[in-house]
């Protein structure tokens, strides 16, 4: 049986952990609804590819190399960098001249791994086919989410060997915002934040031994409860945001659109983050009201009954406080971390690779071959330089025994007396 391996490499991150969760699916979903007469191999590598000047993942102008370094029959790449095509923000891209397809993950949105898997199957089949069934047109997806269509690579090519799937209007632009939001793991953040928490917990925790904070969190209504509240996140994340320097500034194609969506994914990641550690606050300063503070003495204190909506509040008020206060007196423990997490910062990144590193692959290779070349040069010398003074040895012998022979025969035919030293 034929053997075809398939290499998935992934951008680090939330791309590489679905890739090495879909690894057995995909190679499954490869002999049901591609080919079973095949023995599909599937591996799955980091690796993050440059980018050009337009911002675009140089995927063509490297899959050939990386095909060949890693003994791969088809690549697909899943990247977390949203890319356009034709204004439409891309999902899937197919080359079936270089066996390479380009997996865009944001544009998917909340995707869950089936659907993942599902598309990489889909794009494979798509290389397959055009590899065994040249000519041969898939079915193509018109509905009012997604748009297939195919671009030849030249006046020379007969059929088309991009083929592009993109998400279009409205729905297609949320969707891709929210996916670029999921590929940043603000809960990830939160872990981040420890110094703010700390700061945070220290002032709510004022909450549970001040009467007159009982007092104003029990006068105040719930709609200003839940003003405060939503203040205090704001006051967090703005302060997060400017004093770290996380606003981004995208170069390339369609840099105004890219501005907008990488700054709002930037303002989202941080406000749920935010708000993550606002639940965790409230429910640490509710569990410590309930255990410190009597009913019976807040009651006494707020003049009326008191139950539950009365500890709620105080939580709720402590809370909103401490990360107000959490927000002025500290900052993230791992702001490189962070800044690691939005998009410009992950494009800039790419840059340099396109810029200092683009030559590392075949640099490195080059490097091999010369130092193989100068091993193999350094033992050619050794024995070279061996055999010289083996032969300058065997030439002194020589020249001994000749010497000694020459004397030999002249004693023994008498033409120069043997002497005792003296002439």
């Amino acid at each position: 049986m034929k053997n075809l391996t398939v290499g998935v490499a992934a951008d680090p991150g939330l791309p590489l952990s679905l890739a090495h969760r879909l690894r057995e699916r995909l190679a499954r979903g490869l002999r049901e609804h591609v080919d079973d007469g095949l023995e599909w191999r599937v591996e799955v590598e980091e690796l993050s590819l440059p980018l050009d000047a337009d911002g675009s993942v140089e995927l063509t102008a490297n899959s050939e190399l990386v095909r060949n370094e890693h003994g791969w029959d088809y690549i697909l790449y899943v990247t977390d960098l949203p890319k356009y095509v034709s204004g439409e923000p891309l999902v899937s891209a197919v080359n079936s001249g270089y066996g390479s397809a380009l997996v865009v993950l944001p544009s998917l949105g909340l995707v869950h791994p089936r659907r993942l898997g599902r598309v990489l199957v889909g794009v494979t089949r798509a290389l397959h086919e055009a590899e065994t069934h040249p000519g041969r047109d898939d079915d193509e997806d018109e509905s009012l989410v997604r748009r297939t269509f195919s671009v030849d690579d030249g006046p020379d090519d007969s059929a088309p060997r991009h083929t592009f799937a993109t998400v279009k209007g409205l729905f297609g632009r949320v969707a891709m915002q929210v996916g670029m939001v999921r590929s940043n793991q603000p809960f990830r953040l939160v872990p981040k934040l420890s110094s703010a928490m700390a700061a945070a917990s220290a002032t709510g925790a004022f909450g549970i031994f001040y009467t007159s904070i009982w007092s104003m969190a029990d006068y105040l209504s719930t709609p200003r409860l839940l003003g405060i509240s939503l203040l205090s996140v704001v006051v967090m994340t703005a302060w997060l945001i400017g004093s770290h320097g996380l606003l981004e500034r995208p170069q390339g194609a369609k840099w105004r659109e890219r501005r907008v969506t990488y700054n709002m994914a930037t303002l989202l990641t941080v406000s749920l983050a935010v708000a993550t550690m606002f639940v965790f606050l409230f429910v640490f300063i509710l569990i410590g009201g309930l255990v410190v503070i009597n009913v019976d003495y807040m009651a006494d204190q707020l003049g009326h009954d008191a139950g539950l909506p009365e500890y709620l509040n105080v939580a709720w008020l402590s809370a909103s406080m401490g990360i107000i206060a959490g927000a002025v007196g500290s900052g993230l423990s791992d702001a490189d971390a962070v800044r690691k997490a939005t998009f410009s910062n992950r494009e800039y990144l790419r840059r340099q690779i396109s810029l200092a590193d683009g030559h590392t692959r075949s640099a490195r290779a080059g490097a091999e071959a010369a130092a193989g070349a100068a091993d193999a040069a350094d033992a050619a010398a050794t024995s070279a330089t061996d055999d010289a003074q083996a032969t300058a040895e065997a030439a002194q012998e020589a020249d001994a025994a000749a010497q000694e022979a020459v004397e030999a025969k002249e004693e023994a035919t008498g033409e120069v007396p043997k002497t005792n030293g003296r002439q």
